[in-house]
């Protein structure tokens, strides 16, 4: 898989999901315990990562026209 496709994939996921969760007002909650996420600092070959650690709870929500819960 290119680059290209690998980067089209995930706005596809990302899309969806903002879809998904406008169409159902709902909100996903994914809770972590010392998760570890190597995040890559720049696009090409190789590039530096920062290490980001969640411990807590990460929540995914939308809204739109100024609508909240």
């Amino acid at each position: 898989m290119d680059k290209e496709t690998k980067l089209s994939s995930w706005i596809e996921m990302a899309e969806g999901l903002y879809d998904f969760l406008n169409r159902r007002n709902t909100t996903i909650n994914y809770s972590f315990q010392d998760f570890d996420v190597f995040v890559p600092q720049a696009t090409g070959e190789n590039p530096e990562r920062a290490k980001w650690t969640i411990d807590g709870t990460v929540s995914l929500s939308t809204f739109e026209n100024g609508e909240t819960k």
